[in-house]
Parts: structure tokens; C-alpha cells; sequence
């Protein structure tokens, strides 16, 4: 038994490997997106940053500075996060602990409903079924930026732990039972609602009332290590009002008809199943009579989840929304679709273990078919550049800073995960009250508001931090702001860095704090040159993409251009595709400006062979001494 398990465990780690691919070999610069995967990763770093630094304001997170609670406007994640301390212990950084948990999560997901089928049948066969569905439901890939979401196997586990404790209650069972209940409540918030709601129901049809002591403490014990995580949203709903409204939760609110169709409608609610899990769960129909128990209990499982995925078109979640503290949070009910998927588990393990009495070879067919029917790899991720030098200066300091632009695409979820770098407080970021707007708000006129300078004050900022290949087109307006206030003497320079081709500048707003490091003749030069739109040369390294527009669409030539720059020269430059799986090199074009800066240019008038429809591009570039220069990665499509 102990070498099934095992073996169980290892073949759900290498398919959780071989359905990601290529996340394996891009773990320290791969996120599902540039934006919530980026949120995640910066969750779980401020987690692992204040618990040992400043445990006592966990929840005051260094975002949306100076609104309170800020780490509650989303999920905590503390759970999963506490999982990761022993790898952040030895040096590895946010981006790849949160990619190694995720491969973890699907794993996980995996095992744990292979140890729920195993237990409800006895069969290796019929818990490798269900892992494998359960793990690599179609939701699961849907919600892949959404961490917490693939990390669902505490869920089967949680009515493992209750039907363990219900064929034998003992006050040891039943401390595991609250151990995984408490486990789930501090890696998901959604999961936690759903769950209790779905184990509870379960607790009353199999536990005996009798037995009903040991558990009812175990639940009462776990509350009490969940309740400082929960106390933050009930505080940040009074503060700043933020509860889900009705007809919020009704947007994502599933149809049934989302059940039956694939990727139709909303992404939130592609809920669909896969043809093949469900005609292998209808057969275990055919056990009805020998298995009916374990059948109702799949059965109510299903019928729990599917209900409560319709949301405000129905009453269960309908009548939860309005009496039950906490589904008020719930922006998106269509995610109990999650318990539906674990009674799915049961039913396809029961089917799968009709067919092991009679071969228990042949039965293995099931769990191979789902891998082939769920296959979901190859996955296009986003390769995240290297960090600006930027960063690593603002982490000498603690005091507030903001950064510039405000609220253009990804930009708010890129500058929470570089503050994983600094953890200083920042006025930036997502997800926040009503109040925190009144920054952008102001950020956002054009031109900019005269009064941005003085909520800037206010709120106890120190620095504002501009991004000149960020600004798009802001450029002439933050240009005009920069140059007004700095003639009023309400902005000082403080330094300019040149990791990349716009560069990235530093002002302060308490000119007698801040030493100008950098900001000499030579800085302030630059800066002019920046203020008036001229390119300023000054030992700048980086590779810049002109072409292709991410998100683009491509129906004839690909055109792959930008430019490069070193004070070392640029020996060769190569592109990307497909993660970094698929190389091209391109040829570079003389230097035409000023600052001698080569350009390189490449056009593929058809799809390369190997190359994916939905892919990306990075181009890289060899300078004179030997260090390579990275580019953004640009997502695209061919038609």
C-alpha cells in the first residue's frame, strides 16, 4: 500500500511537470500572465517578508499606501505561503517558489483525490482516475493565474479526514479533520466557504450525533487559528465598504448551460467538464445496487457544487450571499464548480474500479485515457525580464514612494512584484477601495492635476519614481508635470538609472532627505534630455521591441524589430519564440543614431515550423563582453 502511495505521488509530480510544459525550465522568470501571476507572487512573498519582520502588521501590506488592511483586499494566501518558507530560507526568489508551488498544486491536487478514491474503493487503478481528472480539470487551466485555485487539494482530503473520522470517530481523527480544515481556510478563501458548507452538509447525513463532540471542537479549534486571517476582511468590508453587490456576483453567476459547452461565454465560467470524465462517471451507474452509498455521496457532492455555481440564479448561493457572513466576498460564485468536480472524482472512480475487479490492468486505461482527453501542455507563459537596477536602490530605503505611469496595462501588478525587491510602502497597486483612486484619479487628468504633488504629500511620500518606457502615451504629459514642478521647487532629481532605453528616473519630494546621488552635471544633463523627448545616451544597456505588439494578431509577415544598446558594442542578437524552445538569429542593421545604437529587424512571412499559433517572442542580444541582454516578452497569435 505504502509503494502505491508513493508511486501515486511521484507519477502525479512528473504529469503536473509534463502538462505545464515548458514552466519546468523557465521557473525563475515564468509567471501564467504579467498580471495576476504577479499579484500571486508578490501575496506570497509579503507573507514571508512581515512574518519576519513585522509580524504583528501582516495584513498592513506595503501597497495602496495609506489604506489599512491592504493585504485583505484579495486572498491571504498564508497557508501555501507558510509552505514556501523553507525554500525562500535558501535563497530562492518569489517568482520560482511560486512557480514550484504551483507544480506542487496540481500534484497535490492529484494525490489528494487519489487517496479519496482509493479510500472509497480500494482501487490503484480508481484513485489514479480521479487524481487525474480531478487535477487537471479544464478549470484547473482556466484558473492558472489564479494560484490558490490549483492548490484545491485540500478539498478531497477534507472529506477524506470527515469519512475517516465518521467510520471510527476518535478525538485523534478528528484533530487531522480540523488540522485540513484549518489548512484549507488558510490557503483559499473560496475553498474555505464552499468546503465547510459542503462537509458540513456531509457531517450531518454520516456522523452520528453521538460523535458529533470531538468534531464540533476540532471545527471550533481550527476557527480559532483561522480567526485573526478572517478578522481583516471583516474590518476592510466596514472600513471601506468593500463587499461583492448582488449584481456583481450575478455577472459571474454560471447557466447550466456552462456546464454542457466548452469555452463558451466568460472564461469564469467555462465550467465544463470534459466529454470523456463524464461518460466515464455516468457508468459507475451501473454499480448502483453494491455502491449506492459512496454513489449519493458523489451524487450530493455534484448536486452541492452545481447549485451553488449558478449563484444569484439560485437560491443556495442566493440565500449563503445574504445570510451567511463571508459569501459577500465572493465575487465569482461560478467557483463552486470546484465541489462539483470532487463528487465527479467519486463517480469516475467508482467506474474505474468496476472495471479492476475484473482486470486490474485493463482499468488503467482509464486514468491514461483522461491524461490523453485532459492533455493541456504545451502552455505559453509570460517570461518576465530581468529586474531594472531601480529596484534594488529603492531597497535601501523604508519611506513611501509612488511610481509612474499609474494604472496602465499590467503596470500596477509589475510594480507590486518588483516591490518584493524593496517591500517599502508604495501608494500603488490593485484591488483597492474606492478611496485609494483618488491618486490615479488625478494622475489620470490631463493635464496632470496641480494638486497630485500635495495628495503625494499627504500621504507621506518620499519619492516618485518615473518609468520613461512606461509612458506611452502619458509621455508629454508627465513630461509637463515633471517640468512644472521641478521649476516650483516641489520635486528634486535625485538619479537616473539607465537599465533601460527610456531609463528610469528618481525624484524627490523632500529635497533635504534625499542625496542626489548621480544627479551631477552629467544627470542633470540626461534629464533634459529626457524632459525635452531627446535620446540620451549615457552607457544605457538594454534591448528594446518596436514589433510585434503584444496581444497582436498576426495574419501576414511577422515583423520581429527593435533596437539594442552597450557601451560595449553588441556582437549578435537571436529570437525567441515558444518560451525560448525555438531559436532564430537575426541580423543586425548599423547604428543610425546619435548614440550608436544598432537596430535589428527580421520578418517571417510564414509560421516557422514548430512554432506555436499562440505564441511569444523575447529577443536576446550578445554584448561586447559577454553578458546577454534580455527583451520583454511579447505575446502574440498567428492567424
Amino acid at each position: 500500500m505504502a509503494r502505491q502511495h508513493a508511486a501515486a505521488a511521484i507519477v502525479f509530480a512528473i504529469l503536473a511537470i509534463l502538462m505545464t510544459w515548458p514552466l519546468l525550465p523557465n521557473l525563475t522568470r515564468a509567471g501564467a500572465d504579467p498580471g495576476d501571476a504577479y499579484f500571486t507572487a508578490w501575496i506570497l512573498d509579503w507573507d514571508w517578508w512581515a512574518t519576519f519582520h513585522r509580524p504583528l502588521s501582516l495584513f498592513h501590506a506595503n501597497v495602496m499606501h495609506p489604506a489599512k488592511y491592504s493585504l485583505a483586499f484579495s486572498e491571504h494566501l498564508y497557508g501555501l505561503a507558510m509552505l514556501l518558507f523553507p525554500l525562500r530560507a535558501i535563497g530562492i526568489g518569489p517568482l520560482a517558489a511560486q512557480n514550484i508551488a504551483l507544480l506542487a498544486g496540481f500534484a497535490f491536487c492529484g494525490f489528494a483525490a487519489y487517496l479519496l478514491g482509493w479510500k472509497l474503493t480500494g482501487s490503484f487503478a480508481a484513485g489514479m482516475a480521479a487524481g487525474v481528472f480531478y487535477a487537471f480539470v479544464p478549470f484547473r487551466f482556466t484558473h492558472i493565474v489564479h494560484l490558490q485555485h490549483i492548490w484545491g487539494g485540500w478539498l478531497p482530503l477534507l472529506l477524506l479526514a470527515l469519512l475517516w473520522y465518521a467510520e471510527q470517530p476518535s478525538p485523534r481523527r478528528a484533530a487531522v479533520f480540523g488540522a485540513v480544515f484549518a489548512m484549507n481556510g488558510l490557503t483559499n478563501m473560496h475553498y474555505f466557504l464552499f468546503g465547510s458548507f459542503a462537509v458540513i452538509a456531509t457531517a450531518a447525513a454520516i456522523v452520528p450525533r453521538r460523535a458529533w463532540r470531538d468534531l464540533a471542537l476540532a471545527m471550533i479549534a481550527a476557527m480559532i487559528v483561522l480567526a485573526p486571517f478572517l478578522y481583516p476582511y471583516a474590518a476592510v468590508a466596514k472600513l471601506y465598504g468593500m463587499e461583492r453587490t448582488y449584481n456583481e456576483s450575478h455577472g459571474f453567476s454560471a447557466l447550466p448551460i456552462d456546464w454542457l459547452q466548452n469555452r463558451a461565454g466568460h472564461p469564469e465560467r467555462w465550467l465544463y467538464p470534459g466529454t470523456l470524465p463524464l461518460i466515464v462517471a455516468a457508468f459507475a451507474f451501473v454499480a448502483w445496487r453494491r455502491a449506492w452509498p459512496k454513489i449519493a455521496l458523489g451524487l450530493a457532492w455534484i448536486a452541492i457544487g452545481f447549485a451553488g455555481s449558478l449563484g444569484m440564479n439560485f437560491e443556495l448561493h442566493r440565500f449563503l450571499f445574504g445570510a451567511v457572513p463571508g459569501f459577500r466576498a465572493i465575487r465569482v460564485p461560478a467557483r463552486w464548480a470546484v465541489i462539483a468536480y470532487i463528487g465527479l472524482a467519486i463517480l469516475i472512480a467508482i467506474a474505474t474500479a468496476l472495471i479492476a475487479r475484473r482486470n486490474k490492468w485493463i482499468a488503467l486505461v482509464v486514468p491514461a485515457g483522461l491524461v490523453a482527453a485532459l492533455w493541456a501542455a504545451p502552455i505559453r507563459w509570460y517570461l518576465t525580464p530581468p529586474e531594472p537596477p531601480v529596484y534594488r536602490w529603492l531597497a535601501q530605503g523604508t519611506t513611501p514612494i509612488v511610481e509612474l505611469p499609474m494604472n496602465t496595462i499590467w503596470s500596477e501588478y509589475l510594480y507590486m512584484y518588483r516591490s518584493t525587491t524593496h517591500h517599502r510602502p508604495m501608494i500603488n497597486g490593485v484591488n483597492g477601495p474606492e478611496s485609494a483612486k483618488e491618486f490615479s484619479s488625478r494622475f489620470a487628468a490631463s493635464p496632470i492635476a496641480d494638486d497630485f504633488v500635495d495628495v503625494l504629500e499627504k500621504a507621506g511620500v518620499e519619492l516618485v519614481v518615473v518609468h520613461g518606457d512606461a509612458l506611452s502615451h502619458r509621455a508629454d504629459d508627465v513630461r509637463a508635470w515633471l517640468r512644472r514642478e521641478l521649476d516650483w521647487g516641489r520635486l528634486t532629481f535625485v538619479r537616473e538609472f539607465t537599465g533601460n532605453a527610456g531609463g528610469d528616473w528618481v525624484f524627490s519630494l523632500r529635497r533635504a532627505d534625499v542625496p542626489s546621488a548621480g544627479a551631477g552635471a552629467d544627470g542633470t544633463s540626461a534629464l533634459q534630455a529626457f524632459l525635452r523627448n531627446e535620446p540620451a545616451c549615457g552607457g544605457r544597456e538594454f534591448v528594446a521591441l518596436s514589433s510585434p505588439v503584444f496581444g497582436s494578431r498576426i495574419g501576414g509577415d511577422l515583423i520581429v524589430a527593435g533596437w539594442a544598446s552597450s557601451p560595449h558594442g553588441i556582437r549578435h542578437a537571436e529570437i525567441y519564440f515558444n518560451n525560448r524552445t525555438v531559436r532564430h538569429r537575426v541580423t543586425l542593421a548599423p547604428a543610425r543614431d546619435r548614440c550608436r545604437t544598432p537596430a535589428f529587424f527580421a520578418v517571417f512571412p510564414d509560421r516557422p515550423e514548430n512554432v506555436w499559433e499562440e505564441t511569444d517572442v523575447q529577443v536576446e542580444v550578445l554584448t561586447g563582453r559577454g553578458t546577454r541582454l534580455t527583451s520583454e516578452n511579447r505575446w502574440f497569435t498567428w492567424k
